[in-house]
């Protein structure tokens, strides 16, 4: 079996609690909608565009404190995006999503505020896999590679007019890409190549690349932008590596099949979800250890990510069709809840309103959070 391919294995899991606190939520929601800009719900209702909404800069856009992010998220409407879509990320100032849909070959693009498509960006150079959007909001970063890395490639978006700026070829299976927080660099970790390749993000220059592990999946970066934070879901270690030098500061053993990382809000933790283990590693980035492993997330988890305040965090297990929270300061599992078939990623709004997660089924489901 390919060391990257998800285990989609099925167990039953007997939680007599947090299943008694989905079925009531569910119960109390007859009818789910997807919250418009006012506040008044309406409908989910995709249609095409021809360019996507216009993207605020992140640094003009007023900052306001997330919403607490709750033990309970309540599901909401289905967005269809079509396709297979792997991945979803959204814009600094959480107007805009978007989607990774390799077996469309296209990024699709949705207003959070009404949960419309509003446009379809095609990707010539081959399958897109996983989008990196820049802190300013200005450009995607998006991994490129098919089955069997014959393709592979970073294709540039520029986000205001939903087109195709550059394709930068990698090494082989690039995964899902860091942005530094100036935006200056982009770290892309090539999953069979044993290393990251280092673009300049403004002119798309390889500008360099950092030895790694054998086999780098995911990657994130230390709140000072100083480490860079590596899974490997074979050698099942997180590596730790100063982006300047290209040293390896630490090398943490994590639970087995690492497969995403996520950085909390405040920078004193990254989460690390292990898709053999089902659990979840919360490492200390000022210790450089483990000082939690949540277990007990859904069958097969793909991905993480953290709610802005930094309470909870959201799994997407796509093995049995959920999405665990974690409670960061217990280290357990406070739900799991049903969003549909093999959920393969999850991300958060910045005002922590909502959780957007992305099915094997062509469809992306919302989870209010506030």
């Amino acid at each position: 079996m390919h060391p990257h391919r998800a285990r989609h294995r099925r167990r039953r899991h007997r939680r007599p609690a947090l299943a008694l606190l989905v079925g009531l939520a569910l119960a109390v929601l007859a009818v789910v909608l997807w919250p418009d800009g006012d506040g008044t719900g309406r409908e989910a209702t995709p249609s095409a565009a021809a360019a996507p909404p216009e993207t605020v800069p992140a640094e003009a856009v007023p900052a306001a404190p997330p919403a607490p992010s709750p033990a309970m998220p309540v599901p909401g409407a289905s967005v269809p995006v079509g396709g297979e879509p792997s991945h979803v990320a959204v814009s600094p100032d959480g107007r805009t999503a978007y989607v990774a849909d390799p077996a469309g070959r296209a990024v699709v693009v949705v207003d959070t505020a009404s949960g419309a498509v509003v446009g379809t960006v095609p990707i010539a150079e081959g399958p897109p896999q996983q989008i990196a959007v820049t802190p300013d909001g200005q450009r995607a970063f998006v991994s490129v590679h098919d089955a069997g890395a014959g393709v592979n490639a970073v294709v540039v978006l520029d986000v205001a007019s939903g087109t195709v700026v550059d394709a930068i070829r990698t090494g082989r299976g690039p995964h899902t890409a860091a942005v530094s927080a100036d935006g200056e660099r982009v770290y892309v970790p090539v999953s069979l190549g044993g290393h990251l390749d280092v673009l300049d993000a403004r002119t798309g220059v390889q500008v360099g690349h950092l030895d790694t592990t054998p086999n780098p999946r995911a990657v994130v970066l230390g709140a000072d932008g100083r480490l860079a934070y590596v899974a490997d879901p074979v050698a099942s270690v997180v590596s730790v590596l100063d982006v300047a030098t290209g040293d390896v500061a630490a090398t943490i053993p994590v639970g087995s099949g690492p497969h995403a990382l996520a950085a909390s809000p405040d920078g004193t933790r990254v989460a690390v979800v292990g898709q053999a283990g089902e659990d979840v590693s919360l490492i200390d980035t000022a210790t450089q250890t483990v000082v939690t492993t949540v277990p007990g997330v859904g069958a097969s988890p793909q991905h993480v990510a953290y709610a802005p305040d930094g309470r909870h965090l959201y799994t997407a297990d796509a093995g049995d069709g959920t999405v665990s929270v974690v409670d960061t300061a217990t280290g357990s599992v406070t739900a799991r809840v049903p969003t549909g078939p093999t959920p393969t990623s999850v991300a958060v709004l910045p005002d922590g309103s909502r959780v957007l997660v992305t099915h094997g089924d062509g469809t992306v489901r919302v989870l209010a959070t506030a």
